[in-house]
């Protein structure tokens, strides 16, 4: 694990802001290749597309991550804000991200669908590089365990070791294997089912993931929340995929 790259006076460089940074402007480079390659399609304004989702998500995913450690943000609270640190929360940025990018269809007055289905394979990625800063950044870290299948010995967000599930392991392959499925099924789905087929497979690995986290976060009984939001999407996902497998072409 590497939570540091650097330090350069007063300021840290941090693997999770690195990692994930990177993600985003792969992501960006992944989708632009598309336009490009697909001539004669309306792919205009998709990069206005990417980034108002892209604030939309990071906003949501800071306020997500603060409300679930409300506790220590109330002890220090001008760290709130500070999102480079690392701590984005993905059950807040998943649907802060499509609210961001529905809103901006609907001011532009364009189809929600057309610009979901040009992002989905760049969110997509981006999950890849979301589960390798949590391996870097030492978050989303597995239950201790027993050494076995899938274990290893492994730090908490505190610096602890222990032999624990390597859960940001799991994470990463499912979601390369999740990205795989989804770049082969472009262009071959009716319009809007490539994102909720995105956003069901990232939710759905999350709440696979999730069983095995030993992280701290709220639980309701004895779930834990993240689980919950993660299978609640997912089974949204599934409804809109099959909503749009309905519409009229």
């Amino acid at each position: 694990m590497l939570p540091i790259l650097g330090r350069y006076g007063p300021f840290f460089l941090y693997s999770y802001t690195v990692v994930l940074s990177l993600g985003i402007l792969a992501g960006l480079g992944l989708t632009a290749w598309q336009v490009r390659s697909r001539p004669g399609t309306d792919h205009t304004g998709w990069l206005d597309a990417a980034l108002a989702s892209l604030a939309a998500a990071i906003l949501g995913g800071r306020i997500a991550f603060v409300l679930a450690h409300a506790a220590y943000y109330q002890a220090h609270p001008a760290e709130a804000w500070q999102f480079w640190q690392g701590g984005l929360s993905v059950d807040g940025a998943i649907p802060a991200g499509m609210a961001g990018l529905w809103l901006w269809s609907q001011f532009r007055r364009r189809p929600f669908v057309h610009d979901a289905d040009w992002l989905a394979p760049a969110g997509a990625l981006l999950a890849c590089f979301g589960w390798l800063a949590c391996w870097l950044a030492a978050c989303a870290y597995g239950r201790e365990s027993s050494l076995g299948l899938f274990t290893a010995d492994l730090p908490d967000a505190f610096g602890v070791w222990a032999v624990r599930y390597q859960t940001q392991l799991l994470g990463f392959v499912y979601s390369l294997l999740a990205f795989g499925l989804v770049w082969w099924q472009r262009g071959r789905l009716r319009p809007g089912q490539l994102f909720w087929l995105t956003v069901g497979l990232i939710s759905t690995g999350r709440a696979l993931v999730s069983l095995w986290r030993g992280d701290p976060v709220p639980q309701w009984g004895a779930l834990r929340l993240d689980t919950l939001l993660a299978a609640g999407l997912a089974i949204t996902a599934l409804a809109g995929f099959i909503t749009q497998r309905r519409a009229a072409p």
